[in-house]
């Protein structure tokens, strides 16, 4: 059984949609318990409404009955959603209770559903929904180990549900960004395990377009510092009518902002003014791109002694970020974001 359990978490983390996870836990689950009926339900948290519904060795007219009749009598369902724990229904009552219980004149005696086990899917949001299955032999019952088994499923499926409900979440909020992004004309590229290919705007297809060998150099550009997170990095570039300039990137993790500035850079004295010999080397590392790590290397401090350094800067020029520390250092430069100059 643990094997099968561990096939199904390979299995169902490579989902990359409800419809696809449902068929990758059709392809595992029947090897966990040999039964005739399961399913799997789950709801869109923030609104309650039925995103799936999955079901083998049941009928349509049963799943309507149930959603119709079924679902306000179902003792099951309550009991998991009040203690995020399996249900069992003769755990719950005896069998003669049972098949007297509304739940069962209503609905499962359209398949006789002797023994049924509904498990709760349980994400950050809460309960989402259950996996479910049952058998109509009457001797088969569940034992304790199956429940325990049932739980177990359902903390899988749920972690894998979670995976999908964040990804899509994810992928509405980058459509949003895009959009607003688009309509303000600033260069844009988003970048990420889950992206092939960095996805730029066209503002950012302009810039890059005078960059030479543009591609090249924006992925130097994007390349995820050691600590992961947001940086504010910038190279010197070569230009297709033959100039130079410096490509910026601001980054907060996924998105990255361009900049493109022709002739030198030129630091804004006026933020530097506040702050000490020591900490004014720091802050211009900072702009330079470079990391922690890579600035206690240059300056032959511990990563510990930087990070206190940065904060004391963060707290003096009243910034939060690298990105906004590097944009205050650099405010003085001119730069000009997907400037066709």
């Amino acid at each position: 059984m643990g094997t099968a359990l561990l096939r199904l978490g390979e299995a169902l983390c490579a989902a990359t949609s409800l419809p696809d996870l449902a068929r990758r836990f059709d392809a595992v689950f029947p090897s966990l318990f040999g039964v005739p009926m399961y399913g799997l339900y789950v709801i869109e948290p923030w609104t309650g409404r039925t995103q799936l519904v999955a079901s083998s060795g049941v009928s349509g007219p049963f799943l309507a009955r149930y959603e119709r009749e079924g679902r306000e009598v179902d003792c099951l369902h309550a009991h998991l959603r009040a203690t995020r724990r399996p249900a069992y229904n003769l755990a719950l009552m005896p069998m003669e209770a049972w098949l007297e219980h509304p739940l069962y004149r209503r609905v499962k005696r359209l398949h006789d559903v002797r023994h049924e086990i509904q498990a709760p899917l349980i994400t950050c949001d809460g309960v989402v929904g259950n996996v479910n299955f049952g058998t109509s032999e009457r001797r088969r019952g569940f034992t304790p180990y199956e429940l325990r088994l049932a739980d177990a499923v359902g903390r899988v499926v749920g972690r894998a549900v979670e995976r999908v409900h964040h990804s899509e979440r994810v992928e509405r909020e980058r459509d949003r960004l895009r959009l607003a992004l688009e309509l303000t004309g600033t260069a844009v590229v988003i970048s990420g395990p889950d992206e092939p290919e960095p996805q730029l705007n066209d503002a950012a297809r302009r810039l890059l377009a005078q960059v030479a060998d543009g591609e090249r150099q924006l992925h130097r550009l994007i390349a995820r510092p050691v600590a992961g997170g947001g940086f504010s990095r910038r190279a010197e570039v070569g230009l297709a009518d033959g100039g130079s300039a410096y490509l910026h990137g601001h980054s907060s993790g996924a998105v990255t902002v361009l900049e493109l500035q022709r002739g030198g850079v030129e630091i804004c004295e006026r933020t530097l003014i506040a702050l000490t010999p020591r900490e004014r080397e720091v802050a211009l590392h900072v702009a330079d791109g470079l990391t922690d790590r890579e600035i206690a290397e240059r300056l032959n401090l511990s990563p510990y002694t930087v990070r206190q350094y940065v904060k004391r800067i963060y707290r003096k020029v009243e910034v939060d970020s690298r990105v906004a520390l590097t944009r205050l250092l650099l405010g003085g430069s001119g730069s000009s974001a997907g400037s066709s100059r």
